[in-house]
């Protein structure tokens, strides 16, 4: 089957002209906590019309025009032209808080949950906020926001709480990093690399120590006591040294929570992964992932999609996937990674050899 991609700016289908000029698009679905976005790339001549900035571009991928599936929207932050030869490059992110959450607040909160925060700041955006069940019940008695952005402050939280934040077709998504669910709770569809699916000379896995530590450990103010104090968390029994946070936390529940997630996140890169498949818009940022016959001790080690970029052109239709390991996969990182069932997806339902062209 023949890959196929359509895009739409402003609402407007684009076609004719700007199709036949459309040379490549890419995708990049992230699980961390950079925005998706998308980049085009089109022979621009005879010159066309440049689009405004802050357009909104919608974009749709597959293999059947009546079942393509919808890989986002974005807001165009950047427009490039060259000139002899000619070309146009649009440039977009996945949500538009370039207005609001850019400039430095200061603000604090007093005895409100992790949910509280995150779905006021999201208001104040412009955006619906989806925020995972188990984080968003966490109560931070204070936090303050001290001359920094919306954005800086909600990267930091996901950083305390082992959390993603990303934005997604105007959602402020803050959930578990590394589970392989989005912020509702649900199991995202998992996805298999076999030697069917894989373009030849791209599979690597590496394993690695430099992030084994014995002890994560973060310290707090403690008010009564009026001293610092510190807490801890398990890392590795093959760590030689201690991990330590490097900024306070302003009580007891916070340091903990904090150390467990640099503990977790520790552990994820242990094992990485890196290998490029024939295109499939199922391959989302945050979803389960694994190898199956390919290589004894890589097969079914569950690991967690990082990114996928999706790259479409006249020569076919690929994704690239980074992948680190699954947060719960992994008890020590000196033991082997537990094995599992490798075919969430059934390989054999992609075309093994789409047209190109």
């Amino acid at each position: 089957m023949k890959p196929q991609c359509k895009i739409t700016i402003d609402g407007k289908l684009v076609s004719g002209v700007f199709m036949e000029r459309l040379k490549s698009c890419r995708i990049t679905d992230a699980e961390g906590v950079a925005s998706d976005s998308v980049s085009i790339e089109l022979n621009d001549f005879p010159p066309a019309a440049i689009p405004r900035k802050g357009a909104v571009i919608r974009v749709w991928m597959g293999y059947s025009a009546s079942s393509l599936a919808f890989m986002g929207s974005y807001t165009a932050d950047e427009v490039e032209v060259s000139m002899l030869p000619y070309s146009m490059k649009i440039t977009g992110k996945g949500a538009d808080l370039r207005m609001k959450s850019k400039g430095a607040k200061e603000r604090h909160w007093d005895d409100k949950t992790l949910g509280d925060i995150i779905e006021q700041i999201a208001g104040e955006n412009g955006l619906s906020a989806k925020v995972d069940g188990a984080l968003a019940s966490f109560k931070i008695p204070w936090i303050a926001q001290e001359a920094e952005s919306d954005i800086h402050l909600i990267e930091r939280l996901a950083q305390r709480h082992n959390a993603l934040f990303s934005i997604k077709d105007d959602k402020l998504v803050f959930a578990e990093k590394g589970a392989g669910k989005n912020a509702g709770g649900v199991a995202l569809s998992g996805v298999v690399a076999t030697p069917d699916n894989i373009v030849v000379g791209t599979a690597r896995v590496r394993f690695s120590d430099r992030g084994e530590y014995k002890k994560v450990k973060a310290r707090y103010y403690d008010r009564e006591a009026a001293e610092n104090k510190f807490v801890e968390e398990d890392s590795s029994d093959e760590g030689g040294t201690d991990y330590i946070i490097g900024d306070p936390f302003t009580d007891e529940d916070e340091a903990k929570a904090a150390a467990k997630a640099t503990a977790k996140e520790l552990k994820r890169e242990a094992i990485t992964a890196s290998v490029t498949m024939l295109g499939d818009p199922n391959v989302r940022g945050g979803a389960p992932f694994s190898f199956s016959g390919v290589r004894a001790d890589v097969d079914g080690i569950p690991l967690i999609i990082e990114n996928a970029n999706h790259d479409f052109s006249k020569s076919g239709y690929t994704v690239s996937v980074t992948a680190k390991l699954q947060g719960q996969g992994k008890s020590k990182s000196g033991s082997k990674p537990t094995k599992r069932a490798a075919a969430t997806n059934d390989a054999s339902l992609l075309p093994a050899h789409p047209t190109l062209g």
